[in-house]
């Protein structure tokens, strides 16, 4: 070819691109003073509109990452702006405060596993820098008492027949308390310790005809220990939760006679104690909108053997904790028989640091255990259902109060014979109302 068709050529096609270059270039600074502009308005709504089309368009880098992720979190976006902020740190991996901002994103949308994480990959200036906690220990208390109408009950539903025998168990009230740590070993690893003590005050009403009528107050004395290593896995994806619980059970038979035959039926005087064990474990998925979770734990309550099997699914539809759900359906299984359990909740944030949740449970869960054994169902009466609410006040990052009212519907018995020895177990329903208050705190 002749150099000066060569040339002409090259002038051609120069003069051809260079109006769609000078227009990127004025495109690429168009995107850039408008968004910096509207970051210093503050502006967040168009910020984060426009910042996210000059992406889309290509126009991807550290300054214009940084100021959507920040208009993501300040319109509390939190996993929106975790992905900008992730983004970001890939141009620049050293930025102070690209790196706070992340790990509070993570932080503010429940994601505390990932947060956990992310700052295991930072110096460890910068992680001290970001939270001076880390690696401090989580004290949380919570106590409450609880109130039954189950001798109201009682005497409405009683059998009104003549009889020969007649016995129940009735709850009063009880107390509850709990103490426990949560304990960070390094940044994927921590142990949940916790003990609790409760106490339930009862009376046991025993009938004989031509004998005796007996009636009697007594206490059921409990004292769990709990413990739940928690290591995380698959840079960060996967939770693995073990579970061991304990539970010491005594009680007294407050019921005497002169009679040795209906002493012998009643049984001897005296304080009656044994163990409820409960072990397992479960594993959860993080997702940044959601985790499942599946669990399965054996549990020997009062000589009896339960299997239970969980599956459960957390999920914060906006990217924040202003509105969550939880839903678990659950599997026990004794003794060749198996029973299904649903649950349900719903929380969010109320106003102001206040958030609200509330909750529901419909299947006869006594037996069961509750959050990988955190709770233990090993009461003698059933458990047919249970609804609540509960309000929670973060004072900050650190420290957080609640209180929790919830009323569970159980199923007390009477066990009675009639005058011509035909013996039945007659059901009916009471309610239990418990309300406690609690407190968790990240030590300094």
């Amino acid at each position: 070819m002749p150099k000066s068709i060569k040339f002409l050529f090259c002038l051609v096609f120069v003069s051809c691109i260079t109006p769609y270059v000078k227009a990127e270039k004025l495109k690429a600074e168009n995107y850039e003073s408008l968004t910096f502009r509207l970051y210093s308005e503050q502006k967040w709504d168009s910020l984060l509109l426009i910042g996210e089309r000059a992406i889309a368009e290509g126009y991807d880098y550290f300054y214009i990452r940084a100021r959507v992720g920040i208009a993501a979190f300040e319109l509390q976006k939190f996993i929106r702006a975790s992905n900008h902020f992730e983004a970001a740190l890939e141009f620049n991996n050293n930025d102070e405060f690209i790196s706070g901002a992340l790990y509070h994103a993570y932080l503010y949308s429940g994601r505390v596993d990932e947060a956990r994480i992310f700052l295991s990959t930072l110096p460890a200036s910068l992680a001290q820098t970001i939270n001076s906690r880390s690696g401090k220990p989580l004290i949380y208390m919570e106590t409450g008492p609880a109130i039954s109408d189950h001798v109201k009950q009682f005497e409405i539903s009683r059998q009104t027949g003549n009889g020969l025998y007649s016995e129940a168990y009735l709850n009063k009230n009880s107390y509850y308390f709990l103490a426990g740590a949560v304990i960070p070993v390094g940044y994927k690893f921590s142990v949940n310790a916790a003990f609790s003590a409760m106490n339930f005050n009862k009376e046991r009403r025993v009938d004989i005809t031509f004998f005796d009528s007996l009636r009697g107050d007594y206490s059921v004395s409990q004292v769990e220990a709990y413990l739940s290593p928690s290591f995380l896995t698959g840079k960060g994806k996967f939770r693995i939760s073990p579970a061991f619980r304990l539970a010491n059970v005594r009680m007294d038979n407050p019921l005497n006679s002169d009679d040795s035959i209906v002493q012998k039926m009643i049984g001897s005087p005296g304080t009656t104690s044994y163990n409820d064990i409960g072990f397992g474990g479960e594993i959860s998925y993080l997702a940044p909108f959601w985790v499942a979770t599946a669990g399965l734990w054996s549990l020997q309550i009062d000589n009896n053997e339960y299997t239970q099997a969980t599956a459960s699914l957390f999920v914060r539809p906006l990217g924040n904790l202003n509105l969550y759900t939880y839903s678990a359906v659950t599997l026990k299984k004794t003794q060749g028989s198996k029973q299904f359990i649903v649950s349900q909740l719903v929380g969010g944030k109320l106003f102001g640091n206040l958030w609200g949740e509330t909750f529901l449970t419909i299947g006869d869960f006594s037996g069961t255990g509750e959050n990988n054994l955190q709770v233990f169902y090993n009461s003698f009466d059933k458990l047919k259902s249970r609804y609540g609410a509960r309000l929670i006040l973060n004072v900050n990052d650190y420290l957080k109060f609640s209180i929790r009212g919830q009323v569970f519907v159980r199923e007390g018995t009477e066990l009675f014979f009639t005058e011509t020895g035909k013996s039945g177990i007659y059901s009916y329903n009471y309610q239990t109302l418990s309300i406690t208050g609690g407190i968790s705190w990240n030590l300094q």
